[in-house]
């Protein structure tokens, strides 16, 4: 049976696993060309009929995808993009909206992983206040969040579409791990892409490819945009072998979600009744977290001795994920391992 792994949100195939399984995909496959054409324009349009939007484009990196999209939606520089203060948007990508793209980022914060609409048109307001004029681009929301243990936007969130719709302001969804949302939420991805104007779901996170991303949106705001992704140094030559797996996988997510989530309400209670509770959040998806204070090598070795994989440990915390490496294991069982592993390393 395959290990259980805890530190992230998929099983990761190993390089033959991924090797066999392209093989057995791709004999019917047609090469792209710069992205263009073959097995990449097949999955665009799958993509796009999945999201619900009008059409697809998919790019090597969510980095180089969000920004160059964002240059589009924000209506080119300058402008303000609205982010979350732990959004990979602001914390991850090396500040290129600004950098590269002339967008100034504006970090809010409120309760969760969301803010509030009454922080959204205070920045609205005080945008327009300024005395030399600046304007609000776009506004961005990212869920789940992975800086914050895979909790959803929130409560807030309707609000917050209200204001922005309302001053005409475009949305962008962050929803890189989306599908795991929606097992979470019940929402279908095409629903809970219903109020952004365009939306970016990564392709490796839990779809099996090897790297890339899908921006899906409008068609005339992404016509062209693969003119950018290359002189961005963006095309690669063929991205085929991505698009085919993540073509595979995805229809495929919503079944592997709902399996690996019932395992995971059979199995936080009993953790709840251990020596051991972790931390869970009502607004939250497949992340839980556990006090330990443990080196990433003693977590490591109680990892081998117990069949789990882990994250290194952040400031006393561990985050154990939930995927479909959960499937086909007895509750009791991963809770008893996940407690003696924790145990054994407090030892």
């Amino acid at each position: 049976m395959t290990p259980i792994n805890m530190a992230d949100d998929s099983h990761v195939p190993s390089p033959p696993e991924m090797s066999a399984l392209l093989a057995e995909l791709s004999k019917d496959a047609d090469a792209d060309y710069y992205g263009q054409g073959g097995a990449v324009e097949v999955f665009e349009a799958q993509a796009a009929c999945f999201l619900g939007k009008e059409r697809a484009v998919m790019f090597p990196t969510g980095t180089l995808g969000n920004q160059l999209t964002l240059q589009r939606l924000a209506g080119g520089a300058p402008a303000r993009v609205i982010v979350h203060k732990h959004s990979h948007l602001f914390n991850d990508a090396g500040d290129n909206l600004s950098q590269l793209s002339g967008l100034t980022m504006v970090p809010l914060e409120g309760a969760g992983a969301g803010y509030s609409a009454a922080q959204l048109k205070a920045e609205i307001s005080r945008t327009k206040s300024a005395r030399v004029a600046s304007r609000i681009g776009a506004v961005t929301v990212e869920s789940p969040s992975r800086r914050l243990s895979g909790r959803r936007f929130g409560q807030e969130l309707p609000g917050v579409l209200e204001t922005a719709r309302a001053e005409g302001l475009p949305l962008f969804l962050d929803g890189a791990r989306m599908l795991i949302e929606c097992a979470w939420t019940g929402q279908t991805p095409a629903e809970m892409a219903v109020p952004f104007d365009v939306v970016y779901m990564s392709l490796y996170k839990y779809l099996k490819a090897p790297f890339g991303c899908v921006i899906a949106g409008p068609a005339s705001l992404l016509e062209g945009i693969h003119h950018d992704r290359r002189r961005f140094g963006g095309s690669l030559y063929q991205m085929w072998p991505a698009a085919v797996l993540a073509a595979y996988a995805l229809p495929r997510q919503a079944e592997v979600w709902a399996r690996a989530r019932a395992v995971a309400d059979a199995c936080i209670p009993l953790l709840k009744a251990s020596a051991r509770p972790p931390t869970t959040y009502s607004d939250g998806t497949n992340v839980m977290m556990f006090d330990c204070g443990a080196s990433p090598a003693t977590l490591n070795a109680a990892g081998n001795a117990f069949g789990l994989k882990f994250l290194p440990p952040a400031a006393g915390r561990l985050a154990v994920k939930v995927n479909e490496t959960w499937i086909g294991h007895d509750p009791q069982k991963i809770a008893n391992s996940l407690v003696d592993a924790l145990e054994w390393v407090d030892r």
